[in-house]
């Protein structure tokens, strides 16, 4: 099964992710009508191809995304660039902003990644006194510890 079209109906079926840990991606690929041995096999393909990535952490969940990326390296980015790069805008517009320039311009795979993200737990919007507004916060402890 081709991992692009598997990674495309994944997201459709789950726009906010799939909760569960990570035999859940498996036992999801096999209630499609793969065998397990299939089902295992196209998840590993989907992770190792950048497709699906499994967010730990309070609440666990495997996201997917249309297009391959280095999700490692962007949480990386956005846990050590993303404060400074924070301005005077709209929160929400600034992430997508950030996202957007370190997929090389690919806004709705920002769009997806910032939602993935946001209903795994990673982002939050709090109130900034020293800025005087309201800005979105991404923490990946648990993740960038498993990626290590």
């Amino acid at each position: 099964m081709d991992p692009k079209h598997l990674a495309a109906w994944l997201r459709l079926r789950y726009p906010t992710g799939l909760p569960g840990e990570q035999e859940e991606l498996a036992a999801t690929l096999e209630a499609k009508g793969l065998s397990p041995g299939e089902a295992l096999e196209a998840a590993q393909i989907l992770e190792e191809q950048g497709y699906a990535y499994f967010l730990p952490g309070e609440k666990s969940r495997w996201v997917f995304t249309e297009k391959p990326l280095n999700l490692k390296a962007l949480m990386r980015a956005l846990d050590q660039e993303y404060r400074e790069f924070v301005g005077e805008g709209d929160e929400e517009e600034e992430a997508l902003a950030f996202l957007t320039a370190h997929l090389e311009g690919d806004r709705a795979t920002a769009q997806e990644v910032l939602e993935a993200l946001r209903s795994a737990g990673y982002v939050r919007k709090v109130h900034s006194p020293e800025l005087n507004r309201d800005r979105l916060i991404f923490r990946f402890p648990e993740a960038l510890r498993l990626f290590g």
